[in-house]
């Protein structure tokens, strides 16, 4: 993306309808494209384009929350995700290597009954752009629990790549 999302969405000129959209409509956008998604480009590609997608959002605003601990990053992107609505992050495990997150009251799926399939893609790249943007590695993520399964939680285990690259 050339420009940073923030430019791009940050701006909202709405006067008469405001900033907020209802969580119905966010999620039927969200379902119905990705269900077209998964038509062209197959279940795999749909998962990738979605994850990297969150991805690039997760490292653009890293930029924008950077701070020099770990503790401290997760802080403002958990008051961040809080804020926006968009989920209550709560980092469960992490070290250099590895990662668990979850993400409680996830705007995609929060509520959703069982429907037998993990569709938070999106987040699970976030989570690994955020991660990625601190710690200047490529990060694995991969949704390991979602409420749309039954799971009662969004969960994100992540991998860290060490110096070398493995």
């Amino acid at each position: 993306m050339s420009k940073n999302w923030l430019d791009i969405v940050g701006s909202v000129k709405r006067p008469q309808l405001g900033e907020d959209v209802p969580i119905l409509i966010f999620r039927a956008f969200r379902i119905y494209s990705g269900e077209y998604l998964r038509d062209l480009m197959g279940e795999k590609g749909a998962v990738v384009l979605f994850q990297n997608a969150g991805r690039e959002l997760g490292r653009s605003l890293g930029e924008k929350l950077i701070s020099d601990s770990i503790t401290t990053y997760l802080e403002n992107v958990r008051t961040f995700m809080k804020e926006s609505k968009i989920g209550l992050l709560i980092p469960e495990d992490l070290d250099e290597h590895r990662g668990v997150f979850k993400i409680d009251e996830c705007i995609t799926c929060s509520g959703i009954p069982n429907i037998g399939s993990r569709i938070c893609h999106f987040e699970a790249g976030f989570v690994a752009g955020i991660l990625e943007f601190f710690t200047k590695k490529r990060v694995k993520a991969t949704e390991t629990k979602c409420n749309a399964m039954g799971e009662g939680v969004c969960e994100v285990t992540v991998e860290i790549e060490n110096a070398q690259g493995k």
